[in-house]
């Protein structure tokens, strides 16, 4: 693969796989045994946080099995420890390659030119913002504008408060890959986290994500005064293992 393309695989729900010239990186990949990343290339699996449809631990047996270099970066709310990690069979040695995360974190590999930022989930754990062979990725784990109809109006409002700080605080930056939450289970509140961020922030290519398997509200998106505009960056997410291949 040459160095100014990317391979974007869709594992399942906010499960992705990025395939560049030397790495493969891994994004909340809860269906693991799906995907075989190439075996000549180096392994990196990001998990936002605990929940079952971002992190099982299977995805660890997974990528142990892949590769013993496998390095991992996750989110803080993930606790393991050597004495679990045996009594499922996992080597404990993982712990060693693993970088808990928390919100507003960097992590830099300056010989590598690899870099790993932090945003502050609205719900748990991270987002993750990556900078890898010249490519810029996003992924928001479960940071979104969360409007329930169900909840208080001062709850919805204050979700609205702390996605907008954390998005505002990357307004302007312009991002080769981004992985951005469309969830149709809120209803009339479905839009408001992608709209905002395709406002403030530049990216080219938007694989939305977190759809539980409902894809056709990406079209329902396309036909929104927003949607219509961005309509161009936004990928058609809609069945596993599809692939896209973009360039820088």
């Amino acid at each position: 693969m040459e160095n100014d393309m990317a391979k974007v695989t869709y594992l399942h729900h906010s499960g992705f796989a990025v395939e560049l010239d030397q790495y493969v990186l891994v994004f909340d990949d809860c269906l693991p045994d799906i995907y075989t990343p190439p075996l000549e290339k180096r392994l990196v699996v990001f998990v936002s946080h605990k929940h079952q449809d971002h992190f099982q631990l299977k995805t660890l047996q997974w990528a142990e099995r892949i590769s013993k270099n496998t390095r991992y970066f996750v989110g803080n709310d993930i606790k393991l420890n050597e004495k679990y990690l045996a009594k499922k069979g996992i080597d404990s040695d993982i712990l060693q390659r693993m970088v808990r995360m928390k919100g507003n974190m960097v992590y830099e590999h300056a010989e590598e030119n690899f870099k790993v930022e932090t945003l502050r989930s609205t719900d748990q754990g991270v987002a993750f913002l990556v900078s890898i062979e010249g490519f810029s990725i996003y992924h928001a784990g479960d940071l979104n504008h969360w409007y329930w109809e169900e909840e208080p109006e001062d709850w919805n409002k204050q979700m609205e408060r702390a996605y907008r700080k954390e998005i505002d605080g990357i307004a302007g930056k312009e991002f080769d890959i981004a992985f951005v939450v469309l969830d149709p289970r809120l209803g009339a509140g479905s839009f408001l986290g992608m709209d905002y961020f395709l406002q403030k922030v530049s990216a080219k290519n938007v694989f939305p994500m977190h759809m539980w398997d409902d894809y056709e509200v990406i079209g329902r998106y396309r036909k929104t005064c927003i949607g219509q505009k961005y309509s161009d960056k936004i990928r058609e997410v809609s069945e596993i293992n599809r692939e896209f291949l973009l360039l820088t």
